[in-house]
């Protein structure tokens, strides 16, 4: 069935005086979610929706999305969104790390997004016929008005986080939400690091990345605009993200694109955020163990994106990302795209203009990186599979937004969970990597480090 054509309208707005988008959430439903220091995008409703499995998910999003843009009508925009990245038709997407997966990779396109970046702030809707009266109950339906150009809640509550008790999620676990066993029980781990570490002493590989989950349990729908909120405030340093039903606040970037332009972050060596910082450097930046772990890291992106990147650059020596929960190696790498030919392998398809490769194939030739699988690629893919033995669906999987225009943020789903079908249920991962040296003991502990900004938002960490 064709798909309804749509029309897109961008109005710029105005947000009140020292409130964030961030500040909004708790108020909001949000399908898609991409902030950090309080900027960024969120996705109110949808408009449309695509789904993807196997091999080919990240191609068939990417045509998908492509098709879907034929078939959009932009308004011209205000000047002065003119070339903002993010305004205008915006997809949220999440690909699963594992091609075998059973869950689904997604693009969602929400009918309304909200936007505020370096001090612009814009109101995107998608409709059948979108215009003035269109946003004005587009904004509507969300709990959303805009009166005199201010873009605010319709409740008359006030917004100032000190005050509003929507900001503040119970912290009261036994009433609220109660922490349960995931798929395996923590001594499953301890024998996966340790089956690891003895596949990495006899040079089968250097390194496996090794994860596992546990999962909250509420007794009420979990009210995910107060979740993301939540991680955005106490998470700043990080994106905090929604796309589909994957939440979280990551740390990592995997691949940024800017028309020609890419970026992105490597992390990988962590140390517990508990650490005085001059500890927890000297730790990361002094241990054989951390420096090797996260070199190879580097080196396995670098290899990565290779034939899609060309006048590429990585950070040297690396630095010391630190965070509430944990400190990270940290190495930004940045480059330019190879244009070429194609159209991004599409079957049968014509030559075209020399053009940069889709975003989405891009985030497919950086994933999965050293620091979420291993090295080999191929060889630490089928120590996991075996030895974790977990279908990890969109954790660490690519998750953020792309636009009408070749721009896209994809981050490392991280740090994050997985909604159940009723919001009474949130599936939490974490995961470390193992390389010669690595305590069994020691990769569970930062495993619950890592668990620690969703638990905490949750009210059970």
């Amino acid at each position: 069935m064709p798909a309804q054509p749509l029309r897109a309208v961008s109005v710029t707005v105005a947000l009140p005086h020292d409130v964030a988008l961030t500040d909004l959430l708790p108020r909001l439903t949000p399908s898609g979610t991409w902030l950090r220091h309080g900027e960024g995008i969120v996705g109110l409703g949808v408009a449309d929706r695509a789904t993807a499995r196997g091999s080919e998910r990240f191609a068939d999003l990417a045509h998908w999305w492509e098709d879907r843009l034929a078939t959009i009508t932009e308004e011209p925009r205000p000047e002065s969104l003119q070339e903002v990245p993010g305004c205008g038709p915006v997809a949220f997407t999440s690909v699963t790390y594992s091609s075998d997966s059973a869950a689904d990779s997604v693009l969602v396109l929400p009918e309304l997004i909200l936007g505020s970046v370096a001090g612009r702030s814009w109101v995107t809707v998608l409709s059948a016929a979108a215009d003035q009266a269109d946003v004005l109950s587009a904004l509507d339906r969300h709990g959303l008005t805009l009166t005199g150009g201010v873009l605010g809640p319709a409740s008359p509550e006030p917004l100032d986080p000190a005050l509003d008790p929507a900001l503040v999620p119970p912290r009261d676990p036994r009433s609220a939400t109660a922490l349960q066993e995931g798929t395996h029980p923590t001594a499953h781990y301890l024998q996966a690091v340790e089956a690891g570490v003895q596949a990495i002493t006899e040079r089968r590989l250097e390194k496996l990345v090794l994860g596992r989950d546990v999962v909250v349990a509420s007794e009420e729908p979990l009210a995910a605009g107060r979740l993301l909120a939540t991680l955005s405030r106490d998470y700043a340093d990080c994106w905090t993200y929604r796309a589909g039903e994957v939440l979280g606040a990551t740390p990592e970037m995997l691949v940024t694109v800017r028309g020609e332009r890419m970026a992105a972050r490597v992390l990988a060596g962590t140390v517990d955020g508990a650490l005085p910082p001059e500890q927890a450097h000297a730790l990361l930046l002094e241990d054989p163990k951390q420096r090797t772990e996260h070199e190879i890291a580097v080196q396995s992106l670098l290899t990565q994106l290779a034939p899609v990147v060309e006048v590429i650059s990585a950070q040297n020596p690396p630095a010391v990302l630190e965070l509430p929960n944990v400190y990270h190696l940290s190495t930004d790498v940045t480059g330019r795209l190879v244009k070429d030919c194609t159209d991004g392998g599409r079957p049968g398809a014509a030559p075209v203009a020399p053009r940069v490769p889709p975003a989405l194939l891009v985030a497919e030739r950086a994933h999965p990186t050293a620091a979420i699988c291993g090295t080999p690629t191929a060889t630490a893919a089928e120590f996991i599979a075996r030895l974790e033995d977990l279908d990890r669906g969109p954790f660490t999987g690519p998750v953020g937004w792309l636009d009408g225009q070749g721009n896209a943020d994809f981050g490392i789903a991280l740090r994050g969970g997985v909604l159940s079908q009723d919001a009474r249920q949130v599936r939490l991962y974490a995961g470390c990597g193992i390389v010669a040296g690595s305590e069994p003991s020691s990769e569970l502990a930062e495993t619950w480090a890592k668990l620690r900004p969703m638990l905490g938002a949750l009210g059970v960490g």
